[in-house]
């Protein structure tokens, strides 16, 4: 091979470089600058729908998974029925709602363990296994999260039903927007196997509810006379010195400090961050899989349900501010006058 032959296929080797090169950075049209389009996800199998879950089996999960909680409800129910009166107002109205709290702790604390699992599953995973479940190719992995999601969407039509049925007692008209909101958004997710990231930071939300819980089961012992020895017992096992009722209070205070603060971690900061990766995913990435209306329902909601948790931040924050500056300071100072007044009638 001649030296000017293997001059000119360098220099054309060179220049075919430097184009392509050009053109991967930018496509020039018009004299204007134009960015490449976001890639596509490729789902697995997204052409074949069959690796998805039929609408029976789907629907059939569902009425299992109420089916469950429901159980729990009726089963605890008629357990505590039988151990506890109805002498009082406050005992009647305690019997009736704590069977709805039973279920809670358990939901809460089974989503609160699958959250974390799948958040840190798909910490580093790639942005099309963070937008779609059946883009991850583990079998194991997509059916754990299907059964999560059931989960979720099963316990939020059980839990609906029971707040529609003992309206007001259960929640106000905040509660059954979150409800609504969470129904369809659930409903979504697990349609079209979308943003599994985001709910498992959803469910992570959970990780707060077992405090919640635990505040209405010491404001509801403090409150009634047979149930004033479980305060006793607690406010001794942690060395408190207080004890009846003025323990209950500071009690329920701490639980509402601790709760106050994991709800602003989860909810606010760790649901918000989430919210941001989900933005720059789908800035960067086009998630064709979901059609645009859904992506917008599924995308709306979950910026609505930020918006409740900031105002529900901000209602937990006030009670909380409310429950130390009014309550627990009349109560210790009626607790000080009446520790004077027992002191007078020792000394006369």
């Amino acid at each position: 091979m001649s030296d000017a032959t293997r001059r000119d296929r360098d220099r054309d080797r060179d220049e075919m470089r430097q184009t392509t090169t050009r053109r991967a950075r930018v496509d020039v049209h018009a004299g204007r600058r134009t960015k490449k389009p976001p890639p596509s996800i490729v789902p697995r199998d997204v052409s074949d729908m069959s690796a998805q879950p039929s609408t029976a089996w789907s629907v059939a999960r569902v009425c299992a998974g109420v089916a469950c909680w429901e159980g729990q409800f009726q089963i605890s129910r008629w357990l505590i029925a039988r151990k506890l009166p109805e002498t009082s107002e406050k005992e009647r109205t305690y019997k009736h709602a704590v069977s709805s709290y039973v279920v809670s702790f358990v939901h809460a604390f089974f989503l609160t363990w699958a959250g974390w699992s799948i958040v840190f599953r798909l910490k580093d995973a790639s942005m099309p296994e963070r937008l779609s479940l059946y883009a991850n190719k583990d079998e194991g992995f997509v059916g754990f999260v299907e059964v999560v999601t059931i989960a979720f969407f099963s316990y939020v039509v059980y839990d609906l039903l029971h707040v529609l049925e003992q309206y007001p007692n259960l929640g106000g008209v905040d509660i059954l927007v979150h409800h609504f909101g969470f129904f369809t958004a659930s409903l979504l997710a697990y349609a079209y196997g979308a943003y599994p990231y985001m709910l498992g930071w959803l469910c992570t939300c959970e990780t707060s509810t077992p405090l919640l819980n635990l505040r209405f089961f010491i404001k509801s012992w403090r409150e009634m006379d047979r149930t004033l020895p479980y305060i006793d017992s607690l406010a001794k096992t942690l060395g408190m010195k207080t004890r009846g009722v003025t323990a209950g209070n500071w009690l329920e205070y701490y639980v509402s400090v601790a709760f106050f603060w994991v709800f602003i971690a989860v909810r606010l900061l760790g649901y918000g961050s989430a919210l941001v990766a989900l933005t720059i995913d789908l800035r960067s990435v086009e998630d064709n899989f979901i059609p645009w209306v859904v992506r917008a329902i599924l995308y709306v909601l979950t910026c609505c349900g930020l918006l409740l948790n900031c105002a529900w931040a901000y209602k937990i924050h006030g009670m909380v501010r409310h429950f130390r500056q009014k309550v627990l300071k009349l109560r210790d100072e009626g607790e000080v006058s009446d520790s004077d007044d027992s002191s007078s009638e020792k000394h006369n």
